[in-house]
């Protein structure tokens, strides 16, 4: 989630995948794609049933004794005054629907926000996120609808799609509304959480944690283990409205956004790398565009052959070779807002901004490897990127280092992953993926010490193992690690409705 915001898979323009979308998921129009361009594409059919493997079967509680742990939470609304971030939350959605599906009680699920941007509730309504429906309606209705009934029947579980915008938003109407009920009968809060910087958590969760009633979601194992690092010095602290609040035992989950998107293109194998892309808003703070595009004509200008095209010559953009034996290599930008392309690469780089969801889904689907292509360390420290789980939602690889996957945690896996050494930057170890040589990575000395790569004996072991792991990764293997998540997920939708910490 999703820039399309993915996440994270963000947005304000975002979604348009967090945040996949929103903090990701705006999208692009280029130049260069057309309805022609786009008209050879299998399509990602929405409307038939995947044709391979699905949600997990939740017949039964899932790890959890209903006789000891029953449902608690049956009348679940998610609310936010947020426009993005819907393929996040509503991720969630389907997995609580499929633990409510277990149940003979009846259940409901509501949802008070906007209408859904860039198409996305088409990609709802075909994929049956929304279960045990109940009512829909803009997020302006909600607290009405929440008072409407404090008893039993009423509103148990809060679900908040944005936390740093939803939390402040409704904070005083949401403690009039628990103050009107009698102890039997409070609500809980769930609150998605993406960026930590970006919540004054020590404002809003002392009064809801001391009661406790609220619970964090998020879409990175970093974020969460960052919320937890501060709530333990919190619960240390000498500041009587903090120690006092048992942030101590505040519950911190993670819940990824992997959907299931159906009938995925199934592609050649071998084939050769062609199609890179890097997903979310077009900003440089967020994505180093800029040193990749450089990297790219200083790697053109060495040897543009191995990229598939003509040297300059004098041109003023290097030209595709289309009777190579390789097709050209393409990057791929899909975001939102402005970006302006170097003019060497004006074959190279498509741009496609503000994509409507299904579209955006069937462009990414056909690429080859995903670049996370971080700014800065904001991704690994304290935000969480869409970008990610979107990746592996759509049985893409994604190019990553140790440290990505240490960060991320659900994508510490060698099924869905190509790990480079950090030594090594994205366009060099593309480069060594597209040719299935990487002997040009091993004779440059970029530091002019006389040491080259290939001299340093644990970057070389690195990128020996890449290589010989090849970019290409099986279905069968991205399926079985996509049931292991999904289990993972369902087990926490579970917690959060039978109130296990």
């Amino acid at each position: 989630m999703a820039s399309r915001k993915l996440s994270s898979y963000g947005v304000a323009a975002v979604l348009a995948l967090g945040s996949l979308w929103l903090l990701s998921h705006s999208f692009s129009v280029s130049r260069e794609y057309t309805s022609s361009s786009q008209a050879h594409l299998d399509q990602v059919d929405f409307a038939a049933p995947p044709s391979t493997s699905s949600y997990p079967d939740l017949t039964s509680s899932h790890g959890h004794d209903p006789n000891l742990n029953p449902l608690r939470r049956r009348n679940v609304s998610f609310a936010t005054s947020f426009v993005y971030h819907g393929d996040v939350y509503m991720a969630l959605a389907k997995s609580m629907g499929d633990i409510m599906d277990t149940e003979e009680a009846p259940t409901q699920i509501h949802i008070f926000a906007q209408p859904f941007p860039f198409g996305f509730q088409e990609v709802l309504d075909d994929l049956h996120l929304w279960k045990h429906q109940g009512v829909r309606e803009h997020h302006d209705k909600f607290i009405d609808f929440l008072n409407s009934e404090t008893g039993d029947g009423g509103v148990d579980l809060i679900v908040l799609g944005t936390c740093q915008y939803d939390l402040p938003y409704w904070f005083d109407a949401f403690k009039d509304a628990w103050e009107r009920r009698d102890a039997d009968h409070k609500f809980k809060i769930v609150c998605y959480t993406h960026n930590l910087k970006d919540m004054d958590w020590q404002r809003w969760f002392p009064w809801w944690a001391q009661r406790n009633a609220i619970r964090l979601i998020a879409i990175g194992d970093h974020v969460a283990k960052g919320f937890q690092h501060k709530f333990a010095e919190a619960a240390d602290s000498r500041v009587p409205e903090l120690y006092t609040a048992d942030f101590e035992h505040l519950p911190v989950d993670v819940h990824i956004p992997v959907l299931d998107i159906p009938n995925l293109p199934v592609k050649p194998s071998p084939r050769p790398l062609t199609k890179a892309v890097i997903q979310g808003k077009f900003e440089a703070e967020r994505r180093d565009y800029g040193h990749i595009f450089q990297e790219l004509i200083d790697s053109m200008n060495e040897d543009a052959t191995v990229w598939g095209y003509h040297p300059l010559d004098g041109r003023t953009m290097f030209e595709p070779n289309h009777s190579a034996a390789t097709p050209p290599f393409q990057l791929l930008l899909v975001g939102s807002q402005y970006i302006s392309i170097p003019p060497e690469l004006g074959h190279v780089v498509v741009v496609h901004r503000d994509l409507p969801y299904k579209e955006f889904y069937e462009l990414i689907a056909h690429t080859d490897i995903v670049l996370p292509a971080f700014a800065d360390n904001s991704y690994y420290d304290y935000r969480a990127s869409s970008t990610v789980a979107l990746a592996t939602e759509l049985a893409i690889p994604m190019l990553v280092t140790k440290r990505t996957r240490r960060t991320y945690g659900f994508i510490d896996d060698d099924r869905i992953v190509v790990t480079r050494p950090q030594a090594m930057s994205e366009v060099q170890a593309l480069r060594a993926l597209r040719t299935g040589d990487a002997s040009a990575f091993f004779a440059s000395d970029p530091a002019g010490t006389g040491v080259t790569m290939g001299d340093i004996p644990a970057v070389r072991e690195a990128v020996e193992r890449m290589m010989h792991a090849g970019w290409e990764k099986s279905r069968s293997g991205w399926e079985a690690w996509r049931a292991e998540l999904w289990k993972a997920n369902a087990d926490v939708a579970e917690r959060i409705l039978r109130d296990i910490p």
